[in-house]
């Protein structure tokens, strides 16, 4: 592939028109978006026309095909591909969620190709973020989930009978949980956006690290938590989305003792530094479980190499 020119990630049809291999069909005219980079709103959600919108929303499609064109030319070029993504970005309304969601993943999914996975996993998050599927508000559901489940297990062993007269009334004196209402729960759509989350999940499992690798079982994990959604997935996803739950676990397990230990052994080295001109170490100093009460106690020894 040649190497890229400094001013594709500016201005990127520049390149495409430079290029011999791109056909002229590709080269979006000039006409409508000559100046949409220099006509950014300062509010980049603000409501714009509906000529205005029009004119930017076709300039990031017209460039959101033409990455499509180099992502699957034969070579692809991904780098090209990711720069229009990027450029349509810039044209397209920032409140067309449905689009520019689609934009970050397609960016994701290049630096995917080109194996960088730090940024493929900061692209994919932005898209999941556009698309109202942030983490904290995931974990918020959960956890609320977790709650009623919990309430309604309580109830069922008999516990709380007397707050349970009247079973159709709320009663937030008790602690119950209040139920999010079906159609509440069903405007939701939280798996609308399967592929970025997809795509992080791939890219945070390739770095291979203890965090990383939670994060990627936490998405894998949540792709398959509801059954429609997960039958929405194609069959060949969903089977790398089960292999992934059985594969990752006990990776993540070694990964975890092994970043504990060397973490443990940095926090020794650091020990017997500053113990060493008392004439002590780490060595000195033995953590003992008391068996009664789980707790553990410091013992000092003064000779740990004697027995």
């Amino acid at each position: 592939m040649s190497e890229i020119p400094p001013n594709l990630l500016l201005n990127p049809r520049a390149h495409v028109l430079r290029s011999a291999s791109a056909p002229l069909s590709a080269v979006p005219s000039t006409n409508a978006t000559s100046t949409l980079t220099v006509a950014e709103p300062v509010d980049p959600t603000a409501r714009l026309s509906p000529e205005e919108e029009q004119t930017r929303l076709s300039a990031a499609l017209a460039d959101k095909t033409i990455g499509n064109t180099h992502f699957t030319s034969n070579p692809p070029d991904y780098e090209t591909a990711i720069s229009f993504y990027r450029s349509a970005l810039d044209c397209c309304p920032a409140y067309l969620t449905d689009h520019t969601a689609i934009l970050h993943a397609n960016i994701a999914a290049g630096f995917i190709k080109l194996l960088r996975w730090k940024e493929a996993e900061e692209a994919a998050t932005q898209s999941l973020k556009v698309s109202g599927e942030d983490d904290d508000v995931l974990r918020e559901r959960e956890a609320r989930k977790r709650q009623k489940e919990e309430a309604e297990r309580k109830e069922k062993e008999g516990k709380g009978i007397e707050g349970a007269k009247g079973a159709g009334a709320q009663d937030n004196s008790n602690g119950r949980i209040e139920e999010v209402g079906d159609d509440e729960e069903e405007n939701i759509e939280w798996g609308k956006n399967w592929k970025a989350r997809l795509r992080r999940a791939k890219a945070r499992e390739m770095q291979d690290t203890w965090q990383s690798l939670s994060g990627a079982l936490e998405d894998y994990k949540i792709l398959s938590s509801h059954s429609m959604r997960f039958q929405a997935i194609p069959p060949i996803d969903r089977k790398s989305i089960q292999q992934a739950l059985v594969r990752i676990p006990p990776i993540l397990e070694e990964k975890k003792q092994k970043e504990v230990a060397e973490m443990m052994g940095k926090l020794k080295g650091l020990g017997d530094t500053i113990l060493k001109p008392f004439g002590l170490s780490t060595s000195n100093f033995q953590m003992v479980k008391d068996e009664k009460s789980g707790g553990y106690s410091l013992n000092f020894q003064q000779n740990p190499d004697k027995k």
